[in-house]
């Protein structure tokens, strides 16, 4: 791995440094500084860049929702083809952390040093859940430019245990500066909130690991179970105010990363969040989707939902059905909000929805003594909210047999993982891809024909993103030893140590067709 981060160097186009002349006479160091590479930025550049890389849409784009069947192209298809990518833009953000703890030494401020554990858990974990093994002790060591800097790749268990006691210790030291706020900080106005949030990261990350029983010796479940049930020294999330949302009014570039032409011309909204929300009379769908284009600007009514028809992402012979659905314009776009106003909506990532459907699935499992149905209730409530829906829908919504918390424990994790799944529209990244891999739900079988083709990955869901080309050739001690770990080598079906292990509550038909050979 070869290596070319430099943070302060990508940073710099954002930077504008005022020169301050208060003489005429200046000596040739002074004259020779160049003020378009600076040497140092003050860390609140460094967390304000950060804020905007993670919280956004910037890095991901729309792509992760494809993958997770929350929307297609026009004719579907499906987006099963996981080969090789790159991952020196992950890489490349978690050097940003290491900058801003150097810059955090430099002025004397250790809150930036504790807010970029929280970023650098964030990046690494997903970049560890995408590909498995990957380097982290040897990241962002500063040997960036060596010629001869090859960083092993750590076993994925360890890196998970060493992000975990991270974000602890940050959770531990930020409780002396509570009631602070810290410049560049575009997120939140208190430290407190950042407290909150680490904690949430921490129940992520442990809730993803439901096919574990201990991380390096200690339990998972009651690694879980000590963050909830001390209040006080690990603060939580206690309303939709205290998630990390992305606001997006004054943002003059948000626009940029939401003006495509193919959400117009070819991005549909899929079949499934269609029946799904249309049979349940949820009130998401109109702030999700638009009526179908034969029906644009006829006045139509967006809260009839026959109004709208979704595409079918399956790559199977049912995908035939788009085509005539496509040429009468009997489909959806996505709702407008995302192309056409001047600014694209507010984006969370992370936040008390996603926090209340963890804490459901972990009751439900017996990991906390706990009510589930609550927890998952107020997901429900929260998620609703962020998408302007009134208090009648919401209760109207709760309120029916659909969608109480009821049947087999399978069956209720089904419930809180779509409802989890239906959050992360459009927001959270590859969450919901990671959800469905390791639940099974959303169950996606009604709408499966199984196409034996290796473009969509023979009908199967993608585990893995094969390592990237520039490992295997600068690399390769490393990163074979690493592919030697996997149980089918550097391959899209290959199950890092995070997925080797049984779930009693995995769906029992799953989509796709679970890869067990």
């Amino acid at each position: 791995m070869k290596y070319s981060m430099k943070p302060l160097k990508y940073l710099s186009v954002l930077l504008i440094l005022p020169l301050f002349m208060s003489s005429c006479d200046y000596n040739l160091e002074e004259v020779s500084k160049d003020v378009n590479n600076p040497v140092n930025v003050h860390p609140s550049t460094i967390l304000t860049t950060l804020c905007i890389n993670t919280f956004g849409i910037e890095f991901y784009g729309v792509q992760p929702y494809r993958t997770a069947w929350q929307w297609d192209q026009r004719a579907g298809g499906g987006h099963f083809n996981f080969l090789r990518r790159n991952f020196i833009s992950e890489y490349r953000r978690i050097a940003w952390c290491y900058d801003m703890c150097a810059e955090a030494d430099r002025v004397g401020d250790e809150r930036y040093k504790l807010l970029a554990a929280y970023f650098r858990a964030s990046w690494m974990f997903t970049t560890t859940r995408l590909f498995g093994d990957v380097p982290f002790t040897e990241a962002g060591t500063g040997r960036q430019d060596d010629p001869d800097y090859f960083p092993k790749y750590d076993l994925q268990e360890d890196i998970i245990a060493a992000l975990l006691d991270e974000l602890k210790t940050a959770n531990e030291a930020l409780a002396a500066y509570e009631g602070t706020s810290i410049q560049g900080d575009i997120i939140y106005d208190d430290i407190r909130q950042w407290r909150k949030l680490i904690n949430v990261q921490r129940l992520r990350m442990l809730i993803n690991c439901t096919m574990k029983e201990t991380i390096k010796g200690t339990p998972v479940k009651e690694m879980f179970a000590e963050i909830v049930n001390n209040p006080d020294a690990n603060p939580l999330m206690e309303n939709l105010d205290d998630s990390a949302i992305r606001h997006e009014s004054g943002n003059s570039e948000n626009y940029n990363y939401y003006n495509d032409n193919n959400f117009v011309s070819s991005y549909r909204v899929s079949k499934y969040i269609v029946d799904y929300m249309s049979e349940r009379h949820d009130m998401r769908l109109p702030k999700l989707a638009e009526v179908m284009m034969c029906l644009e600007d006829t006045g139509a009514d967006i809260n009839d939902f026959s109004n709208y028809k979704g595409v079918i992402p399956n790559p199977g012979a049912n995908s035939d059905n788009n085509n005539e659905d496509m040429d009468k314009g009997n489909q959806s776009k996505l709702n407008r909000k995302w192309y056409l106003e001047p600014q694209g909506p507010d984006a969370m990532n992370i936040g008390y929805p996603e926090q209340e459907f963890i804490l459901a699935e972990a009751a439900l499992r017996g990991w906390i003594d706990d009510d589930a149905e609550t927890h998952y209730r107020n997901g429900i409530r929260a998620a609703c909210e962020f998408l302007g829906v009134s208090d009648s829908d919401i209760n109207a919504y709760l309120e029916q047999d659909a969608i109480r918390l009821t049947g087999t424990d399978t069956e209720k994790l089904g419930k809180i993982i779509t409802e989890k799944y239906l959050n992360f529209f459009m927001q959270g990244g590859f969450e919901a891809y990671f959800e469905l891999r390791r639940t099974g739900y959303p169950d996606f079988s009604e709408y499966l024909t199984r196409n034996i083709d290796n473009l969509y990955n023979d009908g199967y869901l993608p585990l893995r993103y094969q390592y990237p080309q520039s490992e295997i050739d600068n690399n390769n001690e490393n990163v074979v030893a690493a592919i030697n770990r996997l149980d089918k080598g550097d391959d899209r079906n290959s199950r890092m140590w995070l997925l080797i292990g049984e779930d009693p509550l995995f769906n029992p038909d799953p989509f796709p067709f679970r890869y067990t050979e």
